[in-house]
């Protein structure tokens, strides 16, 4: 569940299928934009096996920031698309600040929504133009647990052989992205202080650091630190402890923490996913001073890893 004032989707669409053709391409735009939209074609996975009545009131009553309504004779008469409108309703209700968003095909009345709600004719717009009016209504966005459904500038920094292994790659950082969500504040500080300050030398095999600089970096006492990575076995994150070598120039031998990243979506070679976790980590900081880096990194903004949602590339 969102926090208060934090929603899952920046927009969610509620049309009778007869209209989908219009709907999909202005989700394409908006989703290809950095939105995050709630199309019934985007969540089949998620959707399958959920109670669709429960979950979609939860969605259209709670989850989203706006909603649009694609106003059609053809959806006054759907049974799916009313329980999703009155679940929008009773938000719009609570809240008492702008949530329904209305867009006309025709001039059907629907219940419970008044005339004097502004609404946006589609008879004359096209789909694209439709999408950057829902872009500028949400306007700008503090993203928090934001991962971009295109990151096009993580593509350019791994080797890739087709889309195939771009929906492999997406589907890993995912699995990144969501053992970084189950941690919790002080385990993500670690995990990104050592993929941003560790040595990379070692990938795709692993990132490691000396546990004397890391304490540096955290504050946190070398003991507490081994026993913080050593709790995200769960998560799919192994760490080692390893001695420094014997002869090296210093009163006493160094310890270097080891961290590696193994993706739970199946079978892949060894380390690929470490060296994506250094990569995805790495690449949505850049242009970044180091407060806006943890800031962006602990509210989970990948954002930078798209060329829609980059910060520099949007001005």
């Amino acid at each position: 569940m969102a926090k208060k004032g934090e929603f899952e989707f920046d927009v969610c669409l509620s049309f009778a299928g007869e209209d989908r053709s219009y709907v999909a391409k202005v989700a394409s735009v908006l989703s290809s934009s950095g939105l995050r939209v709630f199309y019934d074609e985007y969540e089949k996975v998620s959707l399958w096996g959920k109670d669709l009545y429960e979950h979609l009131h939860e969605v259209y009553g709670k989850r989203a920031r706006y909603c649009v309504i694609f106003i059609s004779k053809n959806y006054s008469k759907k049974l799916w698309t009313n329980h999703e409108r009155r679940a929008a309703q009773e938000r719009a209700f609570k809240q008492h600040a702008e949530y329904l968003l209305p867009a006309r095909f025709d001039k059907t009345e629907l219940p419970g929504l008044r005339d004097t709600i502004g609404y946006v004719g589609l008879k004359a717009l096209s789909p694209k133009k439709f999408a950057e009016l829902i872009i500028t209504k949400v306007g700008p966005r503090q993203r928090v647990n934001y991962f971009p459904p295109i990151p096009n500038k993580l593509f350019k920094l791994l080797p890739l052989d087709g889309e195939s292994d771009k929906e492999l790659i997406v589907s890993r950082a995912h699995d990144y992205f969501n053992a970084l969500r189950r941690m919790t504040k002080e385990e993500r500080s670690v995990v990104f202080a050592i993929f941003l300050e560790g040595c990379p030398a070692e990938l795709p095999d692993n990132v490691h650091i000396n546990l004397d600089l890391l304490r540096r970096i955290t504050g946190i006492v070398p003991n507490k630190l081994k026993l913080i990575v050593g709790n995200l076995d769960s998560l799919g994150f192994t760490s080692r402890i390893r001695k420094g070598h014997d002869g090296e120039p210093s009163l006493v031998r160094q310890e270097f923490l080891e961290l590696e990243f193994l993706s739970l979506s199946g079978d892949e070679s060894s380390g690929e996913s470490t060296e994506l976790a250094h990569a995805i980590t790495t690449e949505a900081t850049v242009d970044m001073c180091s407060d806006c880096t943890m800031k962006a990194l602990q509210n989970l903004d990948f954002g930078q890893l798209s060329s829609a949602t980059h910060e520099k590339d949007l001005h």
